[in-house]
């Protein structure tokens, strides 16, 4: 019987492209998730108010009014402009009780997020934390200032900032709101911290909007929060009225491009300020 020659070229290549070939077929079947996170889109929208623009009100200062009474503070809890009528400080989140991919260049957690006292408040008033990243807390004023954050699903803690020793915290579980930062010296100071385990939290800026980048396609629920009313349960969008669930909104994430949470108008009523 006649041997067919052996092409030792040909069966170190082929088998070899066959192996790999149905190794990647059954990974994608196993993991179908491993596909979907290698696609990312963004979400943009802006946040408007409904009805006549109020003043910034100035806070009546008395305690170190040597210090905090010569900046100029105001009341922001809202903060609208009066050329676009944008809403300042509209926290936007990515809300799931499931694992959020997360974009390759978002991963790293080795920048603190820093909290300081400055000019008698703080800055950032709004700031977004992952879990296990460094929280510092500082000082840049020339006297005392306590930070008390109000967290409920890790441990609260109040800290007395020194103008020369930060603090450094790490908050372990994610928060389903945002958690208060209250100086019990200084009553008017106030901030939000936003903490999730995954990268995707905005806040609008002067003009009321807001971009959240690399996010994974697919459809998500995203939350809408603003201080003085806590969850947007109730708002116009693009002209129409919704009423919205734990004030979530369910966007669909496509690869490439910017998906559109559009025009949110927030009357104004819905605003004032609790007595």
């Amino acid at each position: 019987m006649k041997q067919r020659p052996c092409h030792s070229a040909e069966l170190r290549i082929f088998p070899r492209q066959r192996f790999w070939s149905i190794l990647a077929l059954l990974l994608l079947s196993a993991v179908p998730e491993l596909v979907m996170a290698q696609e990312w889109g963004h979400l943009r929208g802006q946040f408007v108010l409904k009805g006549e623009v109020p003043v910034p009100v100035t806070l009546d200062i008395e305690r170190d009014a040597e210090v905090c009474g010569k900046v100029g503070l105001v009341d922001e809890s809202l903060i609208v402009n009066k050329d676009n009528r944008g809403i300042r400080f509209v926290a936007v989140w990515l809300d799931s009780k499931t694992a959020v991919p997360t974009h390759p260049d978002l991963k790293d957690l080795s920048k603190p997020v820093t909290l300081d006292n400055k000019d008698c408040r703080f800055e950032p008033r709004m700031a977004a934390l992952r879990t296990g990243q460094k929280l510092v807390l500082t000082n840049s004023d020339p006297l005392a200032h306590n930070a008390a954050v109000y967290l409920n699903r890790s441990s609260p803690f109040n800290e007395v900032i020194a103008s020369t020793t930060p603090v450094e915290r790490i908050v372990k579980n994610p928060e389903t709101l945002p958690a208060r930062v209250d100086c019990s010296i200084h009553a008017w100071m106030k901030a939000w911290l936003v903490v999730t385990e995954h990268p995707y939290v905005a806040f609008t800026d002067a003009d009321g909007k807001f971009e959240m980048k690399n996010v994974p396609v697919g459809t998500w629920r995203f939350r809408l929060w603003q201080e003085r009313r806590g969850s947007l349960v109730q708002v116009i969008r693009n002209g129409t009225e919704e009423k919205l669930d734990k004030g979530a909104l369910s966007v669909e994430i496509r690869p490439g491009e910017y998906s559109e949470l559009g025009t949110i108008e927030i009357p104004l009523e819905q605003l004032v300020k609790k007595k």
